[in-house]
């Protein structure tokens, strides 16, 4: 299929097949059937050498939301969708990685105009099997930060287990303290998935032992409700296909070892956190590893303590999951603000994430 045909083929169907564009998404498409974007990315700009970093967790094939038994919210886009991306980023912008960005600081040489950099959070198997492949064809840097416990484990991710049990249990089979409510509420899908997002906000919010504890219990509890087929479907990377992207000019950070919040662990545990998923990927990619994303990466998720640890951790660069420009002159460099990418961005929106990211926070 030729690049156009992929191109015109990607955005008639996500214009047609995204019932949730929401204000700012059709903010973007009338700005560009103005013809405003341009003068606007001047006026965003106002000179400024900025960097635009987006977010992405997985790439994968999706045809109805009501079929897919996990966490839709943690698919960033389709395969199909995902290329023209890449096109549009190495056709319109200059692809960088958090590397140069680092060697741009150390040198105090300015980044180049319209500058992006891709990363990727967790470790998902697709960010090889699918993202790898368009990445390499387009000839993209990008950061795949890993939560290095559940590499080469096939372990689901906590808050991937999380959603199947959610999914699949009966109504109102959780309960916990901390809510005065029991899940999942309702028997469809949208209220399972309503449901899902209320419960993962939660347990992101519990000390990490006690999130842990409460995990424990419902693997035991729902252990006939965990199908390893569905659990499959959204495995972690493996040390061999970290090695091969590596290899390819993929850079790796660290996103700690058990992907906990971290405001919630004592000073010790979160310096083991930060120390020991730095070290294992350094000794498995015999290179320094000096970009870290913070696990969930919200405003709650991070402070002057968390901060402060990566510094004396030997980190350069920390990425929160807070979206807004990164100006090279105030280069927030240990909150770097990142575009969350989601399954219905529209191809205006992308194009708007991407080039007015100040104003699109």
């Amino acid at each position: 299929m030729s690049r156009a045909t992929l191109s015109s083929n990607w955005i008639a169907e996500s214009a047609a097949s995204d019932p949730r564009r929401g204000r700012a998404q059709r903010l973007a498409e009338a700005l560009e059937q103005c013809g405003l974007l341009r003068p606007l990315k001047l006026l965003h700009d106002r000179r400024r050498t900025g960097l635009t970093v987006l977010a992405y967790h997985r790439v994968v094939p999706f045809d109805a939301e009501s079929a897919y038994p996990l966490d839709v919210e943690l698919i960033s886009a389709t395969p199909e969708g995902f290329a023209w991306q890449m096109d549009y980023i190495r056709h319109n912008m200059n692809p960088v990685s958090l590397e140069q960005v680092l060697q741009r600081l150390d040198s105090g040489e300015p980044l180049p105009p319209n500058a992006v950099a891709v990363t990727f959070d967790d470790g998902f198997n697709d960010t090889y099997s699918r993202a790898f492949p368009i990445l390499r064809r387009h000839a993209i840097p990008a950061t795949v930060f890993v939560t290095t416990g559940y590499v080469d484990s096939r372990e689901p991710f906590w808050f991937e287990l999380v959603a199947q049990i959610v999914m699949r249990v009966a109504p109102r089979s959780i309960s916990l303290p901390e809510s005065p409510r029991a899940f999942p509420r309702g028997t469809s899908q949208t209220q399972r998935r309503r449901c899902l997002q209320t419960l993962l906000g939660i347990l992101k919010e519990l000390p990490n032992e006690r999130r842990t504890e409460l995990l424990g219990e419902w693997r035991e509890r729902f252990a006939p409700m965990i199908d390893p087929s569905i659990t499959n479907l959204s495995r972690p990377l493996n040390w061999h296909e970290i090695l091969e992207m590596s290899g390819a000019g993929i850079e790796f950070g660290a996103h700690t070892v058990t992907h906990p919040n971290l405001t919630t662990v004592k000073d010790e545990e979160l310096a083991w956190e930060l120390a020991e998923s730095k070290r294992v990927l350094e000794e498995r990619l015999g290179r320094s590893i000096r970009t870290l994303a913070y696990p969930i990466g919200t405003h709650s998720a991070y402070d002057d303590r968390v901060m402060e640890a990566a510094r004396r951790c030997g980190f350069g660069l920390a990425a929160s999951y807070v979206s807004g420009a990164n100006w090279q002159s105030q280069l927030p460099t240990f909150e770097l603000h990142r575009q969350h990418i989601g399954l219905h961005c529209t191809p205006s929106y992308f194009r708007a994430l991407v080039n007015l990211p100040g104003w699109l926070a």
